[in-house]
Formats: C-alpha cells, sequence, structure tokens
C-alpha cells in the first residue's frame, strides 16, 4: 500500500464511531452540549442569553403527544416567570418571532409525525425537505413517541446515521438529538439501553443532546433518579419501601402551586414535568446562542444527586474514594456562589491537591467516572 493510502485509511478508520459510520463533529466548542436534569435552574441563564436566543435561532420542532411536554410548558412558562420578576415576553415563543419571541416552529414538516412515525427514516426525508425550503432554519429538533422503547441496535444506529448525514449536509444547522420517554423498564430495560447508546454517541462525537429521559428522571432537587426506581412516562415509581408513588405529584403536594411549580397539562405526564422540559429547553436554546455556561453554574444544581463516593480531606489533597474497578475521569469544584474554582479531565489516583486551589470554606464537587457514573456532594476545606 502507498504510503498516501495507509494514510487515508487511517483517516478514515480514525472518523468512525462505534455504530459503524463515519461522523462529523457538530458543536463549536469541541465538546458536546448535553441538556439533563441538571439544566433545569432556569434563574441561572443570564437573562442576554435567553435574549441572544431570541434574536439568533429559528427552531424547527417536530413531535407527536410526548414530545408536547416542551412547548406545553414553554406555553405557560412565561406568565410564570413574570410573577419571578422578569418582564412579560421574556420567554415568549411564537411561530414567527413577533413582538420579540422565539421563533419556534410547532410541527412544521410534512411527511412524519416523530422519530419513529410513519417509520424510522420518514423523519429524515421530511426534514431535508424542509430545510430545502426554508434555508433561514438553524435549528432542528425531533422528539420520540414510544419507539425508543423496542427499538433494535441496528435502528438506534440508524437515528444516529440519518442525524449525522443531516448534520455534513446542512453544516449551519444545529440538529438536537433526543432520548426517548420513560417507560417503566428501568436500568436494564431496553430503553435504558438505547437511551445510553444515544447518550454514548453524543457525549463520544460532540453532539448537542436534549435528554428527554434523564429530565423527567429527578424531581427539582435532584435527589433520586426515579428511572432506577422503574419510573414511567407519568411519574409513576416503586419506592425503595415497595410502595407505588408518584414523584412529580408528591413534589407538587409538597410544594405552592404559582410559587414553586406552575399548572400545565404535559401529555401523559404531570404538570412538573411540563415545568422541568420548558427549563430545559431554555437552557439548550441560550446553549445553541453562544451561552458557556460553566461559570455561572448554581449551587442547587451542583447538588443535583446524591453522592455515594467517599471523600476525605488530608492536609495537602482531598481523596475520593470510589469502586476499585472506576477512575475519575473528569472533577469539578465549586464554590458557594457557583464559580468553578477547578477542573481536569484527568484526575492522577483520584486525588485533588488542595495547592492548587485559592478558596476554602465549603466547596461542591462533581465527579465523573470512566464507567460514566457521577458523583456529586460537598466538602469543608480548612482556612489556610
Amino acid at each position: 500500500m502507498k504510503t498516501n493510502q495507509f494514510l487515508l485509511a487511517i483517516i478514515l478508520l480514525a472518523t468512525t464511531s462505534l455504530s459503524g459510520f463515519a461522523f462529523q463533529s457538530k458543536t463549536n466548542s469541541g465538546q458536546a452540549i448535553i441538556i439533563d436534569h441538571t439544566c433545569t435552574q432556569i434563574s441561572q441563564i443570564p437573562l442576554e442569553q435567553i435574549n441572544a436566543a431570541k434574536q439568533k435561532l429559528v427552531v424547527a420542532y417536530g413531535h407527536t403527544s410526548h414530545g408536547s411536554q416542551l412547548t406545553t410548558g414553554m406555553d405557560r412558562l412565561d406568565n410564570f416567570m413574570t410573577g419571578k420578576g422578569y418582564s412579560r415576553g421574556t420567554f415568549a415563543y411564537s411561530g414567527n418571532g413577533d413582538n420579540n419571541s422565539l421563533q419556534l416552529r410547532d410541527c412544521p414538516f410534512s411527511g412524519a409525525d416523530d422519530l419513529g412515525n410513519p417509520d424510522r427514516s420518514s423523519w429524515a426525508t421530511a426534514t431535508r425537505n424542509y430545510l430545502n425550503d426554508h434555508a433561514e432554519v438553524n435549528v432542528i429538533m425531533w422528539s420520540w413517541c414510544g419507539q425508543a422503547g423496542w427499538a433494535s441496535n441496528d435502528e438506534i444506529d440508524l437515528y444516529l446515521r440519518l442525524m449525522n448525514e443531516l448534520e455534513t449536509d446542512f453544516q449551519n444547522v444545529s440538529f438536537v438529538y433526543m432520548t426517548g420517554h420513560l417507560d417503566g423498564t428501568g436500568e436494564n430495560g431496553q430503553l435504558n439501553q438505547n437511551n445510553q447508546r444515544i447518550r454514548d454517541f453524543c457525549k463520544n462525537n460532540n453532539k448537542i443532546l436534549y435528554d428527554f429521559a434523564d429530565i423527567e428522571s429527578y424531581d427539582p432537587d435532584g435527589e433520586t433518579n426515579y428511572m432506577l426506581l422503574y419510573a414511567n412516562d407519568n411519574c409513576d415509581y416503586t419506592s425503595t419501601e415497595n410502595e407505588s408513588r408518584n414523584w412529580a405529584i408528591d413534589w407538587q403536594n409538597s410544594h405552592t402551586e404559582g410559587v414553586d411549580w406552575y399548572g400545565c397539562s404535559a401529555a401523559h405526564s404531570q404538570a412538573l414535568v411540563g415545568n422541568l422540559k420548558a427549563y430545559a429547553a431554555w437552557w439548550l436554546f441560550a446553549r445553541l446562542a453562544g451561552w458557556n455556561n460553566e461559570q455561572t453554574i448554581g449551587v442547587k444544581q451542583i447538588k443535583a444527586a446524591p453522592s455515594d463516593a467517599k471523600v476525605y480531606v488530608s492536609r495537602n489533597a482531598i481523596h475520593f474514594n470510589i469502586d476499585t474497578n472506576e477512575r475519575i475521569e473528569q472533577a469539578m469544584l465549586f464554590d458557594q456562589q457557583g464559580k468553578t474554582v477547578f477542573s481536569t479531565n484527568k484526575l492522577l489516583n483520584n486525588i485533588i491537591d488542595i495547592d492548587l486551589l485559592n478558596t476554602r470554606g465549603i466547596l461542591f464537587y462533581r465527579i465523573t467516572t470512566n464507567t460514566k457514573k457521577k458523583y456529586t456532594g460537598r466538602v469543608m476545606l480548612n482556612s489556610r
């Protein structure tokens, strides 16, 4: 083999994903944009980034009933946020972008209803036809109904391949991947396996993901992953005491409507899920408009999940004790205002050298392991 042919073969091999097809990195930052349950603190989004999204984005969104949870939540969001001190219209959207609203075209496509209806590829043809006629659109979103729950590996790979082909052909458009809604089958169910396949692809290939399932797996306190407790799309789950409960209704009943949450008719689910989907949608739009949220992450968001990691502080280091078959691939520390004070993608011996930090007191941590487990919590560092 000639040298240039050999180099070409190496390049082609390096640009082949685990799913067996060439991929294109989509995000400008060189990192994936992942919108999940940690992206529902809407007050953390700077107002200028909300306005930037309204000025820059033209969104086309294809969905059926489950996907309508986003727009149903968005319909009532502006009124709710007006009660929080925002100017009326701040979170408004419309099909044409009138009156300084976000231009979001709801179900504008012809020939497909969602990612699995009438089949698993018509949505891509419908998207291609629509973009050919509407060059002003720069964001494309499609959601699943229930089809992700019984899809084969080949069918999920078909979805990923079609999305990637559209990205290649329409390079000025941001394509938003989605996971499928919860169906009560838990961690080992086909749905979660398929959702994880989508997550891994997006994270590994710098794609944009709206993690529909993860957003509806946590209440706003973020202390329990209800997917692991066999939660379904209605938010029903089985408690550790083997009791059937509904996490969204429980949370709504323990909080004040109009203050902590707002009423909306989220299809197949509860109002709180429509709230969370709307919050996360605006987080997505702000990111697509150029917001880098790493330095403005909120303390409540940092505490999004319980920690199984054992943490202790020696005189010179923070030590994380996790399973012996795991290693920490990313570690971040935040102060009480939510500012990032330490970040690394490689942590030797699961230890953070305190001498690298210029702050003390209570710090919040978020670590991610090679097995994609995430741990969050807080640690106290003594004064210098």
